[in-house]
């Protein structure tokens, strides 16, 4: 009897062990894998919306100073992902955190603070998510001599690494922070064991409480990346015409602005040349190819209107600013800049808000410059003209 539940212990071990190689060998559960992927950090580069006394405004991330970049980077979250280098090169992540003999894997630890944003093309489909922000990353190249090491914990890949059982390099990123104390901590690991995995948990503790001191700069980057691996089975929501000096998209919420008047279009399937596979998406979430659901044109036009809020308030510095930036982010939209050279021309006198100089510029626009302005822009002016 005792020598029949041996056996039996040792049939249920083996096939145990069989079954969970076959697993991993056959992959059967990486397609339903939808985690973050980590990719090479990639400097991000747009406009951010924030707060501030109850109003909304818009600044580049560049400019953004350290209380405006914690605004935007308000989670934070460490995540260990696992990657099984294939005989080609490529990694593939995987779901589960125990090795296969002889296979080779990259498993990256990483603290981020972080902002999750969605990425669209510009006919408005969705194609997953990139995650922007700083932080820190350990990233272990290792190849396993043994099957069922929990290579998901450091712990374990140092013991691993001791027992000779695992072998490989370390190595140790300070994403978007810059300070010269963050540069004195960091260690410099040359292999895999356990002082050197202790050693850099201890510099990455310490540089993690850096980030809100006063001498820390902070540039956020793309650090992760989530696909939409069904985009190619989906309907895009919107539909943006293609960008042109002429016409431009017309793509706007409807709401409780008035200057805000054309809704979105829909249509009812993708264009051909818009359909692309999962690796086209990964490409345009790290490297932001794709326009975001704000193009260039569109800013150039909300900035337009926000300037003739200004312009009936009769804040000329205001209006000038802003109509700068309108003609920085779209050279030649409508005619803003013929308009702004005319408030130029006039900013003395217009300092005045009671000076008859404002009815004339009413005018002169209205007369002039009132190609592609808004139905309520012009009734506006009109209005303005007969006071």
């Amino acid at each position: 009897m005792t020598r029949f539940i041996v056996v039996f212990a040792l049939i249920c071990f083996i096939s145990a062990c069989r079954s969970h190689e076959n697993l991993l060998t056959d992959a059967k559960t990486y397609s339903n894998f939808r985690g973050f992927i980590p990719i090479d950090p990639i400097e991000y580069n747009d406009e951010i919306l924030l707060a501030r006394d109850g109003d909304l405004y818009t600044k580049d991330i560049k400019l953004m100073n350290s209380d405006e970049i914690f605004q935007f980077l308000n989670n934070e979250t460490v995540l260990v992902s696992i990657g099984q280098v294939n005989s080609e090169g490529g990694i593939s992540y995987l779901p589960v955190t125990v090795s296969t003999k002889n296979s080779s894997y990259k498993v990256t630890m990483d603290y981020m603070k972080f902002a999750t944003l969605a990425e669209v093309r510009t006919d408005g489909s969705f194609i997953g998510f990139r995650r922007v922000g700083v932080g820190l990353r350990l990233i272990t190249l290792l190849t396993a001599n043994e099957s069922g090491i929990n290579i998901g914990d450091l712990s374990s890949i140092g013991l691993a690494a001791k027992q000779g059982t695992i072998k490989g390099t370390m190595m140790i990123e300070v994403v978007g922070i810059k300070s010269r104390e963050v540069t004195t901590l960091l260690p410099l690991p040359s292999e895999i064991n356990q002082t050197t995995i202790q050693n850099a948990m201890q510099a990455l503790a310490t540089i993690k409480s850096k980030i809100y001191d006063e001498d820390t700069e902070l540039f956020p980057q793309v650090m992760a990346i989530k696909p939409d691996s069904t985009s190619r089975k989906r309907r895009p929501i919107a539909q943006i015409p293609d960008s042109n000096p002429e016409t431009g998209p017309e793509r706007f919420p409807t709401g409780g602005d008035s200057l805000l008047t054309n809704p979105p279009t829909t249509i009812p399937n993708p264009r051909p040349e818009d359909i692309r596979d999962d690796y086209g998406n990964d490409i345009l979430l790290q490297i932001g190819g794709s326009k975001s659901t704000v193009s260039k044109y569109q800013k150039a036009k909300n900035l337009e209107r926000t300037a003739f809020e200004y312009l009936f308030d009769r804040e000329i510095d205001q209006v000038i600013e802003t109509l700068n930036a309108a003609e920085i982010a779209y050279p030649g939209f409508h005619s803003v800049y013929d308009i702004n050279r005319l408030l130029k021309a006039e900013r003395e006198t217009l300092r005045d808000k009671n000076s008859p100089k404002w009815k004339e510029v009413y005018e002169r626009i209205l007369k002039d410059y009132p190609w592609k302005l808004s139905d309520e822009i012009i009734e506006r002016l009109e209005n303005e003209i007969d006071l």
